[in-house]
């Protein structure tokens, strides 16, 4: 999760690191921190607080051309200074920041500290630097060194680091392919990062670094130690997405994130065959010889991946199953060859998603990772790389990526049911489709003073149900997912139907149920489930396209949907539901940008 930048060049490396980490806090803000070298006194210059960057006052004005920096996710140890990077070896001659977790850090520290060695700090990083250091101590040769040390460790693991003999260079050790590392470069100007998006206005293109993998980079040359053989190769082009800059707008990332969804989806209407189709097209993916598809995914990617296999079943005429990326490999599900295993990572570094895509390929069955970036770890891994095409997400909470993501489903899944029928893929629907889609959404975007009303009583409670049937139940979960996220309050979502084998247990005043209503086949058992609520006291709110007064006289309050199509009604529902944890974060003064103890990009197990 955490963010790491690396500079070396002619430039001022302090200004540099400092400026290009800030753009890297929503993938961890618990604590902050820089190391350079001073030029002229050949000697670190190490800053670190608790929270973000810009905390750090009182720096010195010196000359650096090398330098590090770290926005911190906390996994090992306390939120504190001693805890943050960059972490120093006991010699103090090498500093640096880490991603990922080093799984037997505990054998090595037990090693270390019966080598003499010892520990300022609670994390596995300090630990992973006084290896280096030790290993040194052995042979003087720094490669060698940094060999041992990718060896020693086990883990998913991002190092990048510094060292004061060799002031000229900095080293990256890549353990594991979560955790996403790159390097590019402009003239003799070198960067790493992990997010290639802050690359922007540095350099055109970048390249990524992949399991067991070392490079040392100096002012001249960049220099990869154990590059697999025969690897295909992974210089990307920086792309550049001209999606219109509204971050003036609005105080919050997330509001901003929200309201870019009109713009998202007409970049998908515009943009669908690029990014989906002529990718299925090109690819030597045979759809007709798939019987089944798992999708794997996490959060809210998982949230709309339960909704894509509604598609694949409903459209594609596919079975089609979603599991908690998490739970795919310790499951022991049975993978064959004539699976689709499709991984959703908007980030394209989830751990687990990944690791399910690995396990996957190793089965031989066929892979597509669904990514917000064109080139990416899971796309490394997998077959194929459908990029949802959102543009770059910044706010913690998913918003337009799930939205992205869940058309890109819905694309996908009448693409194969095209071909599987031997028919032509029917272009002029999606557009009129995606065009009425964003009249609806635009609707919704213009018109909040209903949402507005209900996160008023949402932010008085502490316990919300989210209540669906069908394809609203993954809704429902999304919708709960947020309220956790960016309110705190805790929000379970339920299909309706389990009510009665338990969950009736916790119908009170405290406890009120928001219902995802939508007329069909389901909405007459969604109208039971009400009543039955509305029977023992329980308050009911409801997301609704039916305005009945025999519905909507059940409940408290209630928004009406102007539904269009039963498939892509979600994202009307969803889009309310993302407006309603925003109002009722404000409300509660909770920073929806900054929620407690979570990071946009989740890189560890």
């Amino acid at each position: 999760m955490c963010g790491i930048v690396g500079y070396i060049g002619k430039d001022n490396a302090l200004s540099k690191v400092r400026s290009k980490i800030k753009l890297l806090e929503y993938r961890g803000y618990d604590s902050s921190g820089f190391c350079v070298i001073d030029s002229k006194k050949d000697e670190f210059l190490i800053k670190k607080t608790i929270g973000t960057i810009d905390k750090i006052k009182n720096i010195p004005d010196i000359e650096s051309y090398v330098g590090i920096s770290h926005t911190r996710w906390a996994t090992h140890g306390k939120i504190s200074t001693t805890n943050a990077h960059p972490q120093l070896s006991q010699n103090k001659k090498i500093s640096i920041v880490h991603n990922g977790i080093i799984e037997n850090y505990q054998e090595l520290k037990l090693f270390l500290k019966n080598k003499g060695y010892s520990f300022n700090s609670d994390t596995d990083t300090e630990v992973a630097c006084n290896l280096i250091e030790f290993l040194l101590q052995d042979d003087d040769d720094f490669e060698k060194a940094l060999i041992k040390t990718l060896d020693k460790i086990e883990g998913s693991s991002s190092i990048v680091g510094i060292n004061i003999n060799e002031p000229t260079k900095i080293f990256i050790i890549k353990k594991g392919n979560s955790g996403g590392l790159v390097v590019s470069q402009s003239g003799n100007e070198k960067m790493i990062s992990s997010d290639p998006t802050i690359l922007k206005g540095f350099a055109d293109s970048y390249r990524y670094l992949v399991n067991n993998e070392i490079a040392i980079l100096d002012d001249n040359t960049i220099q990869f130690i154990q590059e697999e053989p025969g690897k295909e190769n992974r210089i990307v082009k920086l792309e550049n997405q001209n999606f219109e800059d509204i971050n003036d707008i609005y105080q919050y990332k997330m509001e901003e994130e929200i309201h870019f969804q009109p713009k998202a989806i007409e970049n998908i209407r515009n943009n669908y065959l690029s990014l989906i189709i002529n990718k299925l097209e090109d690819s030597k993916l045979k759809f007709n010889e798939i019987k089944r598809i798992l999708i794997v995914g996490m959060g809210s990617s998982f949230n709309a991946g339960y909704i894509g296999s509604y598609y694949f079943e409903n459209l594609s005429k596919i079975p089609s199953q979603i599991i908690n990326a998490s739970e795919f490999i310790d499951s022991g599900k049975i993978i064959h060859a004539s699976d689709l295993v499709i991984g959703i990572t908007q980030s394209g570094e989830t751990a687990e998603t990944i690791k399910a895509l690995e396990y996957a390929k190793n089965k031989k069955a066929k892979t597509i990772a669904v990514v917000e970036k064109s080139s990416s770890q899971a796309s490394i891994i997998s077959d194929l790389t459908i990029n949802i095409g959102s543009g770059s997400e910044y706010a913690v909470a998913s918003t337009k990526t799930f939205t992205s993501t869940t058309i890109s489903l819905y694309i996908f899944s009448k693409y194969i049911y095209s071909k599987k029928q031997n028919i032509d893929f029917d272009h002029d629907e999606i557009i009129k489709e995606l065009e009425e889609l964003n009249d609806k959404v635009a609707l919704i975007l213009n018109d909040q003073h209903k949402i507005k009303e209900i996160s008023k009583e949402f932010s008085k409670l502490k316990h919300i149900l989210f209540l669906g049937r069908d394809i609203m139940y993954p809704v429902a979960m999304e919708g709960a997912l947020k309220m956790k996220e960016v309110c705190y309050i805790h929000a379970e979502a339920y299909p309706a139907g389990e009510m009665k084998h338990g969950v009736n247990a916790l119908i009170g005043e405290k406890m009120p149920s928001l219902v995802m209503a939508p007329k069909g086949i389901s909405f007459n058992k969604m109208l039971s489930t009400v009543n039955e609520i509305k029977a023992r006291d329980g308050e009911v709110i409801g997301l609704t396209d039916n305005d009945s007064n025999e519905f909507t006289s059940l409940l408290s309050n209630y928004l009406i949907i102007d539904s269009y199509n039963y498939n892509l009604d979600v994202i009307l529902y969803s889009i309310n539901l993302q407006l309603l944890s925003f109002y009722t974060s404000l409300l509660l003064k909770i920073n929806p940008d900054r929620p407690r103890n979570l990071a946009k990009t989740v890189t560890v197990e």
